[in-house]
């Protein structure tokens, strides 16, 4: 087979490529892993769950075009989260503050230490004299939210993505009402003949170019059946875990020869961990609480599951434990009923509800691995102090053949999200454009 462009990866990033190249008239193939598309969106559908269940990415941060221009051409409904949080020990509310206020203080004065000199987190709060709630409740949120830690992620990176998200009202959430995936074939509608273009239980294992030409070596995820692709480019859209595993790694891809530069950028950021989990009860028993009953996020100290939000303004009995950064200590590989018992006595513990209550009430646990997949390896990046210029180099073309998207590659403080992954689907797009037009 031989086709103008060869693209590596079917999420938002891979897909919208795809899209963008084949309007363009591009002979274009995407291949792709998994035996579905989407990447780091999963969304699954219970028969008894009255909302899709988001095993991936969940929340549009914000009213980004990337993703709302989809939304409106396609009549899909987005609807506003309950914002409102709470902090929690033994099911009592700590403080009658609100805990965002105080870390939207502290934010206000990292973007400010940040146009000075970048540092981790924790070396910017070691300098100051915040209540000790307040760094704690900060930490939680740089942590968890990023998948970081403290003492790793930089400020200015965090500086530059708390600047990006106030542009787009990045402080308001949504919710796809039709399941986060809905928007991924959104994304591919209007290419013509798709399941010749798109080749799903593909495992690219290894990339030969030169500059001008390539060709992409596969092996068929069901029958280890081995093809090959030639190319004039590639557009590798595979997550920053991929890039970063050893090439004989499970889901690794080889490359000859090894495009260095880019490598070595990758290695210079870090891939977070999370952990979540979808608990579905038979009743929401949290909502006995008239404090609990119109909180959209519980915070707590739990070392496991410190942050659990619900589906609210719209009522149903869910809970989502997340576990992000160095609250994944521990959990790694370990199996889904020895994590959905940590969960339940996180949950006790923060709601003051027996975990046999809780057990008995619980109706089902919904969970991936995104650690041990071997075509994620991990949640989604961010930027070590001082490594913030590694993005730039990711972004860019190898020889006119090699091309990289993904959010781990967007540099205009949108990575890390979908209309990230989406943004820099297109700016790959446009790179390619180039290069075929000077030739």
């Amino acid at each position: 087979m031989s086709v103008d462009v060869v693209i590596i990866g079917a999420g938002a990033a891979g897909l919208t490529a795809l899209s963008e190249l084949d309007q363009r008239g591009v002979k274009v193939v995407c291949v792709e892993a998994r035996e579905r598309i989407g990447g780091r969106i999963f969304t699954i559908r219970d028969p008894l769950c009255p909302l899709p269940v988001e095993l991936g990415a969940e929340f549009i941060h914000g009213r980004p075009p990337e993703i709302w221009n989809f939304l409106k051409a396609a009549a899909l409904s987005a609807y506003d989260c309950c914002e409102k949080a709470v902090r929690l020990r033994d099911g009592k509310v700590q403080d009658k503050n609100d805990p965002w206020d105080l870390v939207d203080r502290i934010l206000t004065d990292m973007e400010r230490a940040a146009t000075r000199k970048d540092r981790t987190f924790a070396e910017f709060l070691a300098g100051r004299s915040y209540p000790e709630n307040a760094k704690k409740l900060a930490i939680s949120y740089v942590e968890g939210f990023n998948a970081a830690r403290q003492d790793i992620i930089g400020i200015a990176s965090l500086a530059k993505d708390e600047r990006a998200a106030d542009a787009i009202d990045g402080d308001r959430s949504f919710r796809n009402l039709a399941g986060y995936d809905s928007l991924m074939h959104v994304i591919v509608r209007g290419v013509d003949d798709l399941p010749h273009k798109l080749k799903l239980n593909s495992i690219v294992e290894r990339i030969e170019w030169r500059a001008g030409a390539a060709a992409v070596h596969f092996c068929s995820a069901a029958t280890r059946h081995k093809q090959s692709v030639h190319c004039r480019c590639v557009v590798i859209t595979v997550p920053l875990g991929v890039l970063q595993a050893s090439s004989d790694a499970p889901g690794a891809i080889a490359f000859d020869p090894e495009p260095g530069e880019i490598l070595a950028a990758a290695r210079k950021l870090q891939f977070g961990e999370v952990v979540r989990l979808i608990l579905r009860f038979r009743k929401p028993f949290w909502e006995r609480n008239e404090k609990l009953a119109e909180a959209g996020f519980f915070f707590s100290d739990e070392h496991f599951f410190p942050t659990w939000w619900t589906p609210l303004p719209i009522r149903a009995p869910i809970l989502t434990g997340w576990s992000a950064g160095p609250h994944t200590d521990g959990l790694a590989g370990e199996p889904q009923l020895a994590i959905i018992q940590r969960a339940v006595e996180s949950l006790s513990r923060i709601t003051g509800t027996s975990a046999q209550q809780i057990e008995n009430l619980l109706g089902a646990a919904y969970y991936h691995d995104w650690q041990a997949d071997p075509f994620s390896r991990g949640a989604y990046s961010y930027v070590p102090a001082g490594a913030l210029p590694a993005r730039a180099v990711l972004a860019r073309p190898v020889a006119g053949t090699l091309f990289f998207a993904g959010e781990a590659t967007e540099q205009n403080g949108h990575s890390a999200t979908v209309h990230g992954a989406i943004a820099s689907g297109r700016r790959a797009a446009r790179q390619v454009l180039a290069r075929f037009h000077t030739e």
